[in-house]
């Protein structure tokens, strides 16, 4: 798999440069973190009666148990030679669920918010297009992709928060924090944006399916397609916590072009298509991306990283040959604590080529 084209040093690429075994706290959090993802999926997978099979029951201890084992290797690595890497943990999980046959656990919770936001999307939409066209209406569609960024099933506060209904897209909008935000490059992106688009093509990588997607994402694309810049949305290639995959966003915006009838010629015109990223994690390593993301990139002027493991956790340090552009509402206590921000903070940082 070829590494990102518009990347400015592709020889010396890494994913991050956050050391999380350097500091015990952040060590501590994240191993802990790790530790405690059996206890969120086992309820999901029981409810998928496909994905749980008739064996679940004997399944289950033996993922539980060698899941545990390998993690505390990793811990006794980590703390004898101090380096570790989220993303290693990442790919940890992934191999320990691919052997017991348990590649998408959040199936039905995508399926499900997928379907949820679908119905709320026509009202979004039809909100965007009358607020006046300009600052007004990009400063809403921003503010709603921080919404929607708060559908995140990998962080604690936001899993709470889901468990207890509080990730409502509308109420959720009217909390997020007034501008300056933490990082603010807004008015810098809002004159690039336009319309007119000052780009020809702009590559999303895109983060969580529901609100994220639905009801963040997809609107601001609507907008700067219309504004005249083309734009490929690229979805990891297999499932990754609530992330939405490439299988599941063809369709979907299918079924949300069915109800907007802008949103369907721009799609009919080629001025919004999704493609695979090749990711299969909740960061992105965009030393390993598909050839056709790195063909698309080749075409592009902008880069957009998505969502706090797109842009925060990883891929923060790197350097872009074209425009690019991180947006993220930080969700997780390490990753504020790391940024010396505040959770809940938004992210809005633009970086010129």
């Amino acid at each position: 798999m070829p590494v990102l084209c518009q990347l400015v040093d592709p020889q010396a690429y890494h994913v991050s440069e956050w050391n999380i075994a350097a500091d015990p706290w952040d060590r501590a959090y994240w191993l802990g973190l790790f530790e405690q993802f059996p206890r969120w999926i086992e309820p999901l997978l029981r409810a998928d009666a496909a994905q749980a099979g008739g064996d679940f029951e004997t399944r289950w201890p033996a993922f539980e148990a060698e899941y545990q084992a390998e993690l505390a290797k990793v811990r006794a690595a980590a703390e004898a030679n101090g380096h570790l890497m989220t993303i290693d943990l990442t790919r940890l999980r992934n191999r320990l669920l691919a052997r017991y046959n348990w590649t998408d656990p959040y199936r039905q919770v995508k399926t499900r918010e997928n379907a949820l936001a679908a119905e709320l999307y026509p009202g979004v939409v039809r909100s965007v297009d009358a607020t006046p066209a300009g600052r007004e209406r990009w400063d809403l569609l921003f503010r709603g992709l921080f919404a929607g960024n708060m559908f995140d099933l990998g962080s604690p506060k936001t899993i709470e928060m889901y468990h207890r209904g509080e990730l409502a897209f509308q109420t959720i909008l009217g909390q997020v924090p007034p501008r300056p935000w933490f990082i603010d490059d807004a008015d810098a992106l809002m004159e690039r944006l336009g319309p007119p688009g000052r780009y020809r093509q702009a590559l999303i990588f895109v983060d969580n399916a529901g609100t994220d997607i639905v009801l963040g994402v997809v609107p601001l694309v609507r907008e700067m397609a219309r504004a005249g810049t083309r734009v490929v949305l690229a979805a990891n290639d297999a499932a990754a916590l609530n992330d939405i995959t490439l299988a599941e966003l063809r369709p979907l915006l299918g079924r949300l072009a069915d109800r907007d009838a802008v949103l369907a010629g721009l799609c009919a015109e080629d001025r919004v298509v999704a493609i695979g990223s090749g990711g299969d994690t909740p960061l992105i390593d965009l030393g390993r991306v598909s050839e056709e993301c790195n063909a698309q990139a080749a075409r592009s002027d902008l880069v957009v990283l998505e969502g706090m493991g797109r842009g925060v956790e990883s891929n923060w340090d790197q350097s872009f040959k074209c425009d690019a552009w991180r947006v993220a509402l930080l969700k997780d206590e390490s990753v504020v604590r790391h940024h010396n921000a505040r959770l809940f903070d938004a992210v809005c940082r633009f970086d010129a080529a």
